[in-house]
């Protein structure tokens, strides 16, 4: 009982004594870090509409207890995460006088700024992550003094210069530097001692030169990615392979040649092996790659390789075990791999690009899995078998660029992805493809053999994005529902086909075109007014139609149009825009060439077309022109909302998967992304005449422009404001009414290398200006009334002569015509013959008569006048004449006592 009553009473100073310690332990925040947080976000920028952790901080709060904060039991802060916080600007000083902090986390947000020089202080760091915050610049070598490191990401920001050394960090295990700017050799040195290092990613950079070999003799790495840089040379043997803990390689996207080396065939534990887009070559035996009993992806695409996938019969079933991921496209493939119909779990095939003929097997379409099929580039002619009915999962399915007949599949309720163009397909049903197809955002029929009218079941494809009917023979008018589609729409291709009628005005309020293709056909009417809806637009091509109509202006508040073609047309009037204030100052191609536009080309239009001056040599930036199908895309939450549509096939990958890492998967899925599959970046093509010929530009290239306005009625001088788009490297002005001297400012356009200013009136001689761009490899001048010799010791003189024909005043090569002193005409000489008052006198031109009459006179008139000149002179003819020709038989005889010689007469 005693026992009892000393209990009760010590008790309530227990509870007391216990809620001492956890207020102790619960709420220790240091004073002074609470204010080195305050005072941090007192001074950053950040969106407080979107913050979810910083907009909650304030004063009267425990500062261990707010969003992002971890204090260890001494209270002061050792984990600090503001990712996604939409933070921009510039870190401040006080972060880095948290001498304690062990993790740091500032991903995702929009610093567009250099890395502070004092991380360096923090180094009791353990944890850094800046990956996609908008760093920039060089990165400086002391981030290696944070020699307490063990995960390092700055991967997906704009860090630039050469890779600094991390051979003090002795604690790294994952180092993340992928999809940066870093640039130039990677010694061996920078990773030695790194004995720890289980994870590098150095991928999609621009490092050079030989593969770091001390690399693959780090013992604990398990995860090395070096995928898209300019490494090249050979690659060394793995020392010890088979002791390795090597389970991913990525090497992709380089230059490396020569063979590849027998020991990765070694690494016992590889479950990822990707060596695509390089230049390695030799013979690859499928066999001995089979027998790695964990690869469930390999990828040896793109390579000079040829690849022998026979196995001999017994070891094809046990062969791959664990294989789900193959990609074998441009790998010289004849057939298809036999050993593949064992493998029931395979979810990506790419066997593009190969010589494969003859049908598509039957039993491609039995796996359970597949998702991804790209049998594209070959010369496959049919199907094995019937296709209907089918129950597969398939997403993509790519079959374009083959000799594929008849009706086309559409049993693929699952698809998100099916590419038909470029075969001789010439039926599929409309309907299944419109109904039965709820997912479908890429639908690609062109260059086939459909023909009749377009079928609205298309409009019922709720979520497709592109759709590409482009040269077939389909006719009748475009549906209108189509035009209305335009608010989901980012791609319309019917160009090439038998459409006719009115091009329907009802593009959406919302419309969302980036490209826009009707070219080839033979409509008629106006350019709609509701085009202008079309705000994202960046290429538009209406060519080849009947259209009449004026110079659409009303276009000139898509900021983001990059291509305007409006060739072969029966457009009409001045292109001159009123109230025009900086339209277009995106345009890179303008193509108005074969219609009836009139007037002089107004100053003010042209020097609004701002991307044709970018400069390239002062920094001016190219790329290739592309295009989202969504925007904001993320490849992996589009997957998982795809996958989702059918949760059947999500529980069948994700039991397929469970056994693999998470960082393969994302990987992998980055990649199939980057390979075209769900949602790619579209590359827009376009036909233009360049050089003379009809170019298909497959991919634009931004640095690729052009200007034509030939075959119209544009008159006047040709303007100096056209000499300021220096970015041109297209310019073709003929068969109009130009006059005038061609400006000498021409030269200007350094980067030309088509010029046409054929059939026009143009006067003067050729600019030597001209003469001396360096780019031009097609030249025509013919057909004007240029003078002169054509500039002498320039590229010019090699081109033919008929780039020069019918300039009855110019000479020199390569004209036939010389320049010779009687048949020069000089721009003066020229402008005094045909000036319009008649009154100057061509002084050049009379320079041999007036030199010829007055140096005559100078000599004859005193023979005629003076006896003494009259007697020297003919006896000095005499005298010549007897030493020449003495046969002649002078005599000599006195007359009025002066001595004569003369000839001897005939007796």
């Amino acid at each position: 009982m005693t026992m009892i009553l000393l209990w009760l009473l010590f008790l309530p100073f227990c509870l007391i004594n216990l809620s001492i310690n956890t207020v102790l332990v619960t709420s220790l925040c240091v004073g002074n870090q609470q204010s080195l947080l305050l005072q941090m976000k007192k001074n950053l920028i950040f969106k407080s509409t979107k913050s979810q952790k910083l907009v909650h901080w304030n004063q009267s709060d425990d500062c261990c207890e707010w969003y992002g904060v971890t204090c260890n039991n001494k209270g002061h802060v050792i984990t600090l995460d503001l990712s996604n916080e939409f933070i921009s600007g510039q870190l401040q000083s006080s972060l880095f006088n948290l001498k304690h902090l062990e993790n740091l986390n500032l991903a995702y947000n929009e610093f567009h700024s250099e890395i502070h020089s004092e991380f360096q202080n923090l180094n009791n760091l353990k944890y850094l992550n800046l990956s996609n915050a908008g760093f920039q610049g060089k990165l400086p070598n002391s981030i290696s003094d944070l020699t307490q490191l063990v995960h390092l990401d700055l991967s997906f920001n704009n860090f630039t210069g050469p890779l600094p050394s991390f051979n003090r960090s002795k604690s790294l295990k994952v180092l993340s530097l992928n999809h940066n700017n870093f640039k130039g050799l990677v010694p061996s040195t920078h990773f030695e001692g790194l004995i720890n290092l289980m994870s590098i990613d150095l991928g999609d950079n621009s490092l050079e030169g030989n593969f770091p070999s001390s690399l693959f003799r780090l013992q604990s790495l398990q995860i090395l990615m070096l995928y898209y840089n300019k490494f090249d040379g050979h690659l060394e043997e793995i020392p010890n392979a088979s002791l390795s803990l090597l389970e991913m390689v990525d090497l992709s996207g380089n230059n490396f040649e020569g063979p590849i080396p027998l020991s990765i065939f070694k690494l016992k534990r590889l479950l990822l092996l990707q060596l695509s887009k390089n230049k390695f070559n030799g013979t690859i035996q499928l066999d001995v790659i089979g027998r790695l009993q964990n690869l469930s992806t390999l990828d040896l695409a793109h390579n000079n390789l040829f690849v022998d996938a026979s196995i001999r019969h017994e070891h094809e079933a046990s062969s791959f075990p664990n294989l789900k991921r193959l990609w074998l496209a441009s790998c010289n493939l004849s057939a298809f791999p036999e050993f593949l119909k064992y493998k029931s779990s395979m979810q990506f095939l790419d066997l593009s690009s190969n010589h494969i003929s003859g049908p598509i097997p039957n039993w491609i379409w039995s796996f359970d899995y597949m998702v991804i099929l790209n049998v594209s580039y070959n010369f496959l002619t049919d199907f094995e078998g019937p296709i209907h009915n089918l129950s597969s999962n398939l997403l993509k399915l790519d079959l374009h660029s083959n000799k594929l007949k008849g009706h086309a599949p559409t049993s693929f309720k699952n698809a998100i992805y099916l590419d038909y163009s470029s075969n001789r397909f010439n039926s599929i049903n409309f309907t299944e493809i419109g109904g039965h197809t709820p997912f479908l955002y890429f639908l690609s029929l062109s260059n086939n053999s459909f023909n009749g009218r377009i079928h609205e079941s298309f409009c019922n494809i709720s979520g497709l994005r592109a759709l590409d009917l482009s040269h077939n023979s389909f006719n009748g008018s475009i549906p209108i529902c189509l035009t209305r589609m335009s608010s989901t729409l980012r791609l319309l291709d019917l160009g090439g086909n038998q459409l006719n009628g009115y091009v329907s005005d009802t593009f959406s309020t919302s419309c969302s075109l980036r490209f826009l293709d009707l070219s080839g056909n033979h409509l008629r009417g106006t350019i709609p007014k509701s085009l202008a809806n079309c705000k994202h637009l960046q290429v538009l091509d209406l060519g080849k139609n009947q259209l009449t109509d004026g110079f659409p202006c009303f276009l000139n508040n898509i900021s983001s149009l990059k291509v305007m073609v409006l060739r072969t047309n029966k457009l009409h009037g001045n292109i001159e825009c009123p109230n025009n204030i900086g339209p277009w100052e995106t345009l890179q191609i303008v193509d108005l060439a074969a219609n009836n536009f009139s007037g002089i080309l107004p100053a003010k239009l042209l020097q609004s077309w701002q991307a044709l001056m970018i400069d390239e040599d002062k920094g001016g930036k190219f790329g290739h022109l592309y295009f989202n199908l969504y925007d904001d895309f993320n490849p992996l939450n589009f997957m998982a909302a795809i996958v989702d549509l059918n949760i059947e096939l999500q529980m069948k990958l994700a039991k397929l998967n469970a056994a693999e890492p998470p960082f393969l998967i994302d990987h992998i899925v980055s990649h199939i992304f980057e390979e075209g599959v769900g949602l790619r970046s579209y590359e827009d093509s376009v036909t233009i005449v360049n050089k003379g010929h009809q170019l298909n530009l497959v991919k634009i290239l931004i640095a690729f422009t052009s200007l034509d306005l030939s075959s119209n009625h544009f008159e006047g001088p040709i303007p100096e404001e056209l000499m300021s788009l220096t970015a041109l490297h297209a310019l073709n002005l003929s068969q109009n009414g130009f006059s005038g001297r061609i400006p000498s400012s021409l030269g200007n356009l350094k980067h030309l290398e088509s010029l046409d200013l054929s059939v026009n009136s143009l006067s003067g001689e050729i600019p030597i200006e001209v003469a001396r761009l360096s780019f031009l490899s097609v030249v025509n001048l013919s057909c004007n009334d240029l003078v002169g010799r054509i500039p002498t010791g320039t590229q010019i003189q090699s081109f033919e002569a008929d780039s020069f024909k019918d300039n009855e005043g110019l000479c020199g090569p390569p004209l036939t015509q010389n320049c010779s002193s009687e048949k020069r005409l000089s721009q003066e000489a020229y402008e005094t013959a045909y000036s319009d008052d008649g009154s100057s006198v061509d002084w050049n031109f009379l320079s041999v008569e007036l030199g010829l009459t007055f140096g005559l006179g100078i000599f004859i008139l005193p023979l005629i006048y003076l006896k003494r000149w009259r007697i020297w002179y003919w006896k000095k003819v005499d005298d010549m004449l007897c030493r020449i020709v003495p046969q002649l038989g002078f005599v000599y005889e006195n007359r009025r006592g002066e001595k004569h010689r003369i000839l001897r007469r005939k007796k």
